[in-house]
């Protein structure tokens, strides 16, 4: 436990590198190269370079569902864990609208505001909502209502 303060001072600077949760869910740490095919670490998260040996998390369908369905019982007084603000994206009435580079804009909105304080990653439930409707309202189909 002597890397929590380090992470804890790492994770409240804005800007910084990935650390912690944030880092370890992008890529296994180096000395793992006797990953099993049972073990959800694969390369379909990488941008197409195989070459570099980073791989990703990969979590199945069943997995996710069951990891949102455990989450719905977590009073965290308005934060959300990465899974809880998954929930949330995939339960919004226009989920189905989403498109790749709209999952990149909420990437892109949210990664900077994952903090971790030593017992697991959370955001603010308004920050995931603020991204969302960012996302549907900027659209191309939104420029037809525009004054």
């Amino acid at each position: 436990m002597n890397h929590m303060p380090w992470l804890l001072e790492r994770s409240s600077e804005m800007g910084g590198e990935p650390c912690g949760h944030a880092l370890m869910a992008s890529c296994p740490p180096a000395p793992f190269p006797e990953l099993t095919p049972d073990i959800p670490f694969g390369y379909s998260n990488v941008n197409g370079d195989l070459d570099s040996q980073q791989r990703t998390w990969e979590v199945s369908k069943g997995s996710l569902s069951a990891l949102l369905d455990l989450s719905k019982k977590l009073n965290l007084d308005g934060e959300v864990t990465p899974v809880m603000a998954w929930g949330m994206v995939l339960g919004h009435p226009r989920a189905h609208e989403l498109r790749a580079e709209d999952f990149q804009k909420l990437t892109d909105e949210l990664k900077d505001k994952v903090r971790c304080y030593g017992f697991g990653a959370v955001m603010e439930e308004f920050e995931v909502r603020d991204a969302l409707e960012n996302v549907f309202c900027s659209g191309p189909e939104m420029m037809n209502y525009a004054y």
